[in-house]
């Protein structure tokens, strides 16, 4: 399967990573526009072409997959030229900047047979993964209620308000907070399905080029509820996802490898929180190990990226579903315009 990239940015090196460890995959191009970054990836991942128009790329190499790692404002226009290049396209997310642009795209992709995808990394990290293999089981009982909220610090010199240097995530209707709003709610719609009514709060507490500094959703959905949120205030930074089903409850921090579950014991129930405290703990000294191991081996922190590459081009070779539908994206995508700030600061 020949592959192209589009945009040979930070992201770029996980998705070319990734793709050199997938069998029957060829990169035939990297497009940038910036020469010394495109000709810089296609020498370190071995790719024999490297270009500046992503359409001259897409006439000469004519390839069946394209992943655009552009910024965001970029991905309707590089997706539509590239679907209209008769390839599948994969996209960082937000796909796009607006529910409208995402629509276009998928009549275009439906129309020409081809399919279109958003990265949703973190639904498939080592965790949610486990989480829902038991509730398809049946051990973890119905989902009831999910938590998804994110506490990082984007201030710092290599975050989204250095007032010397505006980052492209801020055009984006909620600034820098949109960009991290596909990961809140492909985790919130994998676990309790499209949104019926969302309600948000977008807040701004410290003094900085961002319109909001703070936000926080509650989310009525088909099977379930949800409360999302982001602290740009709040540390140390963490990724925490908790689900509560009707048997157990679940417990992650997706910036690490920890997962902690709370579930029926054989024991005498004053004593179920005293075990639950020393498997907890156990969970936890392991976690830090393999955290830290993490850091300098495989995928790192982009696990669940590798994961759907891997069942997204094992989907394409034999026809199978995808890992992320069409129809997932656009209800996501539905989630996120629901919560978006109503008037832009």
């Amino acid at each position: 399967m020949k592959v192209a990239l589009i945009g040979a940015g930070q992201i770029a090196r996980q998705h070319l990573a990734c793709l050199k460890s997938l069998p029957d995959i060829e990169i035939a191009g990297i497009s940038d526009l910036s020469p010394a970054a495109a000709e810089a990836a296609a020498e370190r991942y071995g790719v024999s072409a490297w270009f500046t128009d992503h359409r001259a790329m897409l006439e000469k190499i004519r390839p069946d997959v394209v992943h655009i790692t552009t910024p965001p404002t970029s991905h309707f226009r590089l997706a539509r030229d590239s679907i209209d290049a008769a390839a599948h396209v994969l996209v960082e997310k937000p796909i796009t900047s607006t529910l409208e642009e995402l629509e276009i795209l998928k009549g275009q992709a439906q129309r020409g047979g081809r399919h279109l995808i958003e990265d949703y990394n973190y639904v498939f990290n080592q965790a949610p993964q486990r989480i829902l293999e038991m509730i398809e089981t049946g051990e973890f009982g119905k989902v009831t209620h999910i938590e998804v909220l994110i506490c990082l610090d984007i201030f710092g010199p290599d975050g989204f308000a250095d007032p010397n240097v505006s980052h492209p995530a801020l055009d984006l209707a909620g600034g820098a907070i949109a960009d991290f709003l596909p990961h809140l709610a492909s985790l919130a719609h994998r676990f309790v399905g499209a949104h019926r009514t969302a309600h948000s709060i977008w807040t701004k507490r410290r003094n900085s080029i961002l319109p909001y500094d703070e936000f926080h959703a509650v989310i009525d959905a088909e099977r379930g509820t949800a409360s999302i949120g982001f602290s740009s205030n709040s540390q140390p930074d963490g990724f925490w996802l908790r689900v509560y089903g009707e048997r157990m409850q679940a417990t992650a921090n997706l910036f690490e490898t920890r997962l902690t579950l709370d579930g029926p014991r054989n024991v005498p129930k004053p004593l179920r929180s005293f075990f639950n405290g020393l498997d907890e703990g156990r969970t936890i000294r392991r976690a830090a190990f393999a955290t830290l191991l993490r850091k300098f081996k495989g995928p790192g922190a982009y696990e669940g990226l590798w994961e759907l590459l891997r069942r997204t081009y094992r989907a394409l070779g034999d026809g199978s579903a995808l890992p992320v539908t069409v129809n997932d994206i656009l209800e996501v995508n539905q989630m996120i315009e629901a919560l978006k700030p109503k008037e832009p600061k």
